[in-house]
């Protein structure tokens, strides 16, 4: 069993943000996007963070952190 050692405490937001550049598909040769959902402290530095492949996995997952943990949910993503 994985231990969560994240102190859920320091977090005051949920930031989505990308895409980002996750490589190159081997296969057709286009650029594969990711969007990162980080929870964050007042000062906006990452505690925490998690990878999406697609901009709507990135969206449920940071409105139900966001929800689930009663914080601010900040989108500075957009789609690919």
């Amino acid at each position: 069993m994985i231990e969560n050692t994240t102190d859920s405490s320091q977090i005051t937001s949920v930031i989505l943000d990308g895409p980002y550049s996750a490589g190159i598909s081997a296969d057709i040769g286009d650029e594969i996007p990711e969007w990162i959902v980080a929870l964050c402290d007042d000062d906006g530095s990452d505690i925490e963070t998690h990878t999406c492949a697609t901009y709507e996995s990135a969206m449920e997952l940071g409105k139900l952190l966001a929800r689930e943990m009663k914080i601010e949910l900040v989108i500075e993503a957009m789609r690919a």
